[in-house]
């Protein structure tokens, strides 16, 4: 019985052998690439954000352009006004000036004819009063040989003397025709300075308007320029984001692919090599009763009394060591500290199974609650996991301290109330059920690990 027991524990022991989950490493990896493509967003947006806000800059300068050109236009029609009058002014300016050149001609002919007139004023002046008396007229007069000649000699007198007053009348209106004339030409002159000085005055303003629409032009246009430059720049570099995030959702998605077909040869493994441990503690079991059985026929050819005080012994020893074997379980269960960490019921226990997903007998690896409701910590301790997990969803590990831990998966997205490193508190809801990762329904996947490997959840539970 003693064999018996040995191979009992032995098969039990080979069964309880190592079934290590895949490492976290890649669900890191994958985490870390997921934190790196949220960072790539950000300043996707932050990027966006300056491109409109440099389209907005883009749309105010085109406006301010548009109204430049608006100005251009209408300066140009008042340059070409200007231009115009300027042109009129000219020639009237050109008009002037031949005025005056003709005025100033006929001053200088006038001045020579004053001149000469007043030679000739001079020499009679001269001449009378060298011999040019009133006795000597009178003489004339008087010399006169007939009546004809009297007339004729006083003639002579009237027309010397009309002629003289013609002169001097000539000479002063020649005078003051030369006086206007000098005057109209001083007035031109004074008038001609007046429009070149308007002229002149005109064409400045004309010149500083242009210049200073020159200089707002260019402004615009480099302003203009400089804001296209930083829109194409943030442009391009938004391009490059998107480049690298597209390039890390096919790295994410091939990481997710690469985990999923691990997992998958990792189960697949576990489960031909949980087989193999089996058949080969089947046909050790098989073997040990085998030769127990021999044993037993050997032993009957012995006396009754030694066969039954042996039968009595045997029996004796197989009660203490069941009671002590009974005895230790329930102590195991009850004083394992550990509560149910969901009030729904049993859907799936620990174990070989037909998987619903996979569709083949593989090992349940934790106990399934269904019935949905919210997810506690079945004892207290630390978070080490809360993240995302291809199969497993959304989920929570803590580590209970001596080599315990629990895992509780498919959390709705969402729901989960803890973070790594946290310090948790036996009953404290971790949780919400969900169907996230390989699930069917809402339920929740419980796991407890003893030193890293995977074993029967049930007994820590008390069931």
């Amino acid at each position: 019985m003693k064999k018996k027991l040995i191979t009992g524990l032995l098969a039990a022991s080979m069964l309880m052998s190592p079934l290590v989950m895949p490492t976290t490493a890649a669900a890191d990896t994958l985490e870390d690439m997921r934190q790196e493509k949220e960072q790539l967003e950000k300043e996707n947006q932050n990027i966006q954000n300056n491109i409109n806000v440099q389209e907005e800059t883009l749309k105010t300068l085109a406006e301010e352009k548009a109204a430049l050109e608006t100005d251009v236009v209408n300066l140009q029609k008042d340059i070409d006004q200007v231009v115009r009058e300027l042109n009129e002014q000219e020639k009237k300016l050109k008009a002037a000036e031949e005025k005056v050149a003709q005025l100033q001609k006929e001053i200088e002919e006038l001045k020579v004819l004053i001149a000469q007139r007043q030679e000739k004023i001079d020499n009679q002046a001269r001449a009378v009063q060298t011999d040019g008396n009133s006795a000597n007229l009178l003489d004339i007069v008087i010399s006169a040989e007939s009546l004809s000649d009297l007339l004729g000699r006083i003639g002579v007198v009237n027309e010397l003397v009309d002629a003289n007053q013609e002169i001097v009348i000539a000479q002063i209106e020649d005078q003051k025709a030369l006086e206007a004339k000098e005057a109209e030409a001083e007035a031109e002159r004074v008038a001609i300075e007046t429009l070149k000085g308007e002229i002149e005055m005109n064409r400045n303003t004309l010149v500083a308007q242009k210049d200073e629409l020159d200089k707002k032009i260019i402004q615009v246009a480099a302003n203009y320029d400089m804001t296209e430059d930083q829109k194409n720049a943030f442009v391009k570099e938004q391009e490059v984001i998107a480049a690298k995030t597209s390039t890390l959702s096919a790295e994410m998605k091939a990481e997710q692919d690469r985990i999923i077909a691990e997992q998958k040869a990792r189960e697949e493994k576990e489960r031909q090599e949980l087989e193999a441990r089996e058949r080969k503690a089947a046909e050790e079991a098989a073997a040990a009763a085998a030769k127990e059985a021999k044993e037993a026929a050997a032993n009957k050819v012995a006396t009754t009394s030694s066969s039954s005080s042996s039968s009595s012994s045997s029996s004796n020893e197989s009660s203490s060591s069941s009671s002590s074997s009974s005895s230790n379980t329930s102590s195991t269960q009850s004083g394992s500290g550990f509560i149910r960490p969901s009030g729904g019921y049993t859907t799936s226990p620990y174990g070989y199974r037909f998987h619903p997903i996979h569709h083949k007998n593989i090992l349940h690896g934790g106990m399934d609650f269904g019935g949905g409701g919210p997810i506690v910590a079945s004892k207290g301790g630390t978070v080490v996991r809360a993240q995302y997990h291809s199969s497993w969803g959304w989920y929570v590990k803590i580590d209970h301290g001596d080599g315990i831990e629990t895992l509780y998966a498919h959390m709705s997205q969402g729901s989960l109330r803890v973070s790594v490193g946290q310090q948790v508190s036996q009953g404290q809801q971790i949780g919400t059920m969900g169907s996230t990762g390989d699930s069917t329904g809402i339920h929740l996947h419980f796991e407890v690990y003893k030193n890293g490997v995977r074993t029967n959840p049930a007994p820590y539970l008390g069931m």
